[in-house]
C-alpha cells in the first residue's frame, strides 16, 4: 500500500543512493587514476565531474534532509539516537562537501589547467582525503539507518 510515508522513504533512499553512490564512485575513479600515475586521466575525471557534482550533490543532500524531516513529522517519530546521528552526519557531509570538497576539486582543475599535475597534486591529495572520509561517514549513516541504534 502506498502512503505518503512510503513515497517519502522511497525518495529519501533514492537521494541517499545518488549521494553516496556518486561520491564513492568519483572517489574511486580519482583514486585509481592517481594510483596509476595518470595525471591527464585524473584531470579529465575532475573536469568532467566538477560541474555535475556542483548540482547533483547539494540537490540530493537537500532531498535527503527535506524528506527525512518530512518523514519524522508524518510518522510522528521521536528524535531517537539513529535519527540524531543521521542529522549530524548529513550536516557534516553537506558542509564539508560544499565548503571543502567542491572548492578543492575546482582549484585542482584550475591548477591542472595552469600549472600541470605537479601544482595540482596537493589539491588532489586534499580532495581524496576529505572524499574518503565523507564516503566512510555516509556509509556509516546507511548502517545507522538500517540498524537504528537506540530504538
Amino acid at each position: 500500500m502506498f502512503t505518503l510515508y512510503t513515497v517519502l522513504k522511497t525518495i529519501h533512499i533514492l537521494g541517499a543512493a545518488t549521494w553516496i553512490g556518486g561520491g564513492s564512485f568519483v572517489t574511486m575513479l580519482a583514486s585509481r587514476a592517481r594510483r596509476e600515475q595518470d595525471p591527464e586521466r585524473l584531470a579529465a575525471i575532475l573536469r568532467t565531474v566538477e560541474p555535475i557534482a556542483k548540482r547533483v550533490f547539494p540537490g540530493s543532500g537537500l532531498v535527503l534532509v527535506i524528506t527525512g524531516f518530512w518523514m519524522i513529522g508524518n510518522a510522528d517519530l521521536e528524535y531517537d539516537t539513529w535519527i540524531i546521528l543521521g542529522i549530524i552526519a548529513w550536516a557534516y557531509s553537506f558542509v564539508v562537501g560544499g565548503a571543502v570538497i567542491g572548492p578543492t576539486v575546482g582549484k585542482a582543475v584550475q591548477a591542472f589547467d595552469e600549472g600541470g599535475a605537479t601544482s595540482a597534486a596537493p589539491l588532489v591529495t586534499r580532495f581524496l582525503m576529505f572524499a574518503r572520509i565523507d564516503s566512510l561517514i555516509l556509509s556509516l549513516v546507511v548502517l545507522d539507518m538500517v540498524v537504528k541504534p537506540g530504538t
